[in-house]
């Protein structure tokens, strides 16, 4: 499996999980994202280390940013960044086994982190 391949298999796999919220893959990208009119809301792909047939490492990144964009808003403008990696979550796709097990621990997370701060986020607009 090639890295790029492997993580497209992910995110569309994981965009049809979360369409009906809104997502939507951005293969050129390598990202999930969803906008409303306040915020613009990410699951972004990064790879890093190895890259071989036998490990592909890959961190994901769950990210909420205050839409538009203001740079002296820089500490308020980003109300959600929580990386996998830096968790000590480590996800090898090397594999159709290892990316089963990925796809669950990001939607586990995308489930417990992202979408109970999207409705926090919704309901506070209300």
């Amino acid at each position: 499996m090639e890295f790029r391949n492997t993580v497209n298999i992910l995110g569309n796999r994981l965009e049809e999980k979360y369409s009906s919220l809104g997502f939507k893959y951005k293969k050129d990208e390598r990202m999930l994202e969803m906008e409303s009119e306040n915020f613009t809301y990410l699951v972004a792909f990064f790879s890093f280390g190895f890259k071989t047939s036998q490990r592909m490492d890959l961190d994901v990144c769950y990210i909420i940013n205050r839409r538009p964009f203001d740079p002296r808003q820089s500490e308020d403008h980003q109300l959600l960044n929580h990386s996998l990696w830096n968790n000590e979550i480590f996800l090898d796709i090397a594999n159709e086994e290892k990316l089963e097990e990925a796809y669950n621990i990001i939607c586990k997370h995308m489930d417990e982190i992202m979408i109970p701060k999207i409705k926090e986020l919704n309901d506070t607009k209300s």
